[in-house]
């Protein structure tokens, strides 16, 4: 509030004290900012570990069903060695391999390569966009009694911001069908 007096020369007097000023001192105004900055920076921060967090989530559930579908080849391979009338095990040998969903009764050994996209979204080697996944499938046979049980081990790996990530899957293998 500004308060004014009538003086005798006809001029009119402004009181401006201290306690009669409405506005912010500059300290006010750069503490103001200060907080503002901290807040509208966390949100900010927030926001990046989010999507970071949110990419690698989405990677992880890939990675996952690739590492599933590297086991589900290894066993159509044991059911088309039955339907063609050969051993169970034929081409399930121990080592490591690579293997795509249109392997039918082979592995090829493993070469670290990468999986491709292509335009259907399904995931090979032969051909498409090269994604950073690569499977690798383990066997390891082992003999109980006379039948046997292969040991398949799937382990997708990819890198992302900077870091390495990996899913496994694993499962046995027996040999159910008898003749």
């Amino acid at each position: 509030m500004i308060l004014r007096s009538k003086m005798k020369n006809g001029f009119t007097r402004l009181n401006f004290s201290k306690k009669n000023f409405g506005g912010f001192t500059i300290i006010e105004v750069i503490m103001a900012i200060s907080i503002l900055t901290v807040g509208v920076l966390g949100v900010f921060a927030f926001i990046s570990h989010f999507t970071e967090y949110t990419s690698i989530s989405v990677s992880r559930f890939t990675a996952s069903y690739l590492a599933q579908e590297g086991i589900e080849i290894v066993k159509n391979i044991r059911d088309g060695n039955w339907l063609e009338g050969s051993s169970w095990n034929d081409n399930l040998g121990t080592g490591h391999y690579q293997a795509d969903y249109n392997s039918t009764n082979t592995l090829s050994a493993y070469g670290g390569n990468y999986l491709n996209i292509d335009s259907n979204d399904f995931y090979s080697y032969s051909s498409g966009t090269t994604t950073p996944f690569i499977r690798e499938i383990q066997i390891c046979t082992s003999t109980v009694g006379a039948d046997g049980i292969i040991y398949v081990s799937s382990t997708v790996s990819w890198s992302e911001r900077g870091r390495s990530h990996s899913v496994s899957a694993e499962e046995k293998i027996y040999n159910w069908y008898e003749e």
